[in-house]
């Protein structure tokens, strides 16, 4: 694949953003692709999942219940949830339905409120049980002044894959709890980067997570033959939260990865 990662570097060195990419055979462990790879960047909502995945930790040892009921608190509210809205927010949801909406729709509400349940130094002494060394979570979802204080949450393409191998082959949680946490990925509502361009229904596992300037995807597909990781990370872009010309850039190198990887499957 030296040919591919050539093709793929020369498009994103030619975007007007900073760019990352790793790609990994998940039944060989084998990379497909590999471009500064071991890049710290600012996270955006990527790190949700080993946070869902520090959740659902505590569950299999007792210390939390899926069923448990959460109340969400006023500082933990975000304007932009399409969940939680004002006449409702003050009935809750269970942890479940919390880590649910986190993933599927990027929740920031829920998010807080798992954040707030779990606490920073449980959740980066749990990135840290797992070896993630850039991997860090400083600040709540859209805490703008934290962010103006120098406070931001971080991961890299290589933690990531860490994070998102271990669970495709159980290696962390127990096999009812990894289920769950690919479930929840697997039904991501937001489609516009990964798999942009991708005609087939193939199933992804995974999560995006976009501010200003910023846009990464990162998840596994889960191709019957050859699945793989695939996270790529834009950060110094032109793209505004919400515009598209980064996504755009991820569309385009997924859809070369993925076709590159069903030709080499067909042999």
């Amino acid at each position: 694949m030296e040919n591919l990662t050539l093709r793929l570097k020369k498009i994103m060195d030619a975007f007007p953003a900073k760019t990352a990419l790793y790609c990994v055979d998940l039944t060989t462990g084998t990379p497909i692709a590999a471009i500064r790879e071991n890049t710290q960047v600012v996270s955006a909502s990527t790190i949700k999942v080993p946070i869902v995945c520090c959740a659902l930790q505590d569950v299999m040892e007792g210390k939390l219940s899926l069923g448990q009921k959460l109340i969400i608190s006023p500082g933990d509210f975000c304007g932009d949830t399409r969940v939680f809205e004002p006449e409702y927010r003050q009935d809750g949801a269970s942890l479940e339905e919390m880590l649910y909406w986190m993933i599927v729709s990027s929740d920031n509400t829920a998010a807080n409120t798992v954040i707030s349940l779990l606490g920073f130094a449980h959740i980066n002494r749990y990135f840290r049980s797992l070896g993630l060394i850039q991997t860090r979570l400083r600040r709540k979802m859209l805490d703008h002044q934290a962010i103006a204080q120098g406070r931001d949450n971080y991961t890299s393409p290589t933690e990531l894959y860490r994070v998102f191998s271990m669970l495709y082959h159980g290696r962390i949680l127990n096999g009812p709890l990894c289920s769950v946490a690919l479930d929840f990925l697997t039904r991501c509502r937001f489609t516009d980067g990964l798999q942009r361009y991708i005609p087939d229904p193939v199933a992804v596992a995974h999560k995006p997570g976009g501010l200003d300037h910023l846009c990464h995807d990162a998840g596994i597909f889960l191709l019957k033959d050859r699945p793989y990781y695939l996270g790529i990370f834009t950060w110094d872009g032109p793209a505004l939260d919400g515009e598209p010309q980064q996504n755009r850039l991820i569309g385009q190198l997924s859809r070369m990865i993925y076709n590159a990887v069903k030709e080499e499957a067909a042999g």
